[in-house]
């Protein structure tokens, strides 16, 4: 059983403390995983720890890099169903940036009520991934997209 906070839910409270008392911290509707109003007061970092960031206009989006998807994998002690089980050998494995926003995607659906549509979609997007991976396409980071799902699918 899980017991950890959600992705989503710990890159919050990473960042929360880096950004500017008045700056936003919602979750992004785009692909990046978190979005923040920080340049609007000043605060317009090229990095920030465990993080890709993108400015755009007066906004700041935020994805998960590879590390911080390694770190979530590594406190995933058993895979939690079928999937996971058979991704495991991705495990470790450095994600590309479609395999971040894979996880991001999904990792967003732990923090909304998703419809049972929604969690397909990205159950399908997932195997699709992981189809191309079983190819020779990268497979970093779709063991724990396939975590997150798991957890998703559970009632």
């Amino acid at each position: 059983m899980w017991n950890e906070p959600a992705p989503l839910e710990q890159m919050r409270a990473e960042l929360r403390p880096q950004l500017p008392e008045r700056a936003f911290l919602k979750r992004d509707r785009g692909d990046a995983l978190l979005i923040t109003n920080a340049p609007a007061f000043g605060f317009s970092p090229e990095q920030l720890p465990g993080c890709i960031v993108e400015t755009r206009g007066m906004l700041l989006c935020i994805l998960p890099d590879a590390r911080w998807v390694a770190d979530f994998e590594a406190a995933i002690p058993e895979p939690p169903d079928h999937l996971s089980r058979t991704l495991m050998r991705f495990r470790g494995a450095e994600a590309d940036g479609d395999n971040l926003r894979l996880f991001a995607r999904i990792a967003k659906l732990m923090d909304a009520q998703p419809s049972p549509g929604e969690i397909e979609a990205c159950d399908r997007a997932l195997r699709n991934r992981a189809a191309l991976a079983l190819r020779g396409g990268c497979g970093g980071g779709l063991y724990a997209c396939a975590c997150v799902c798991a957890l998703l699918n559970r009632p």
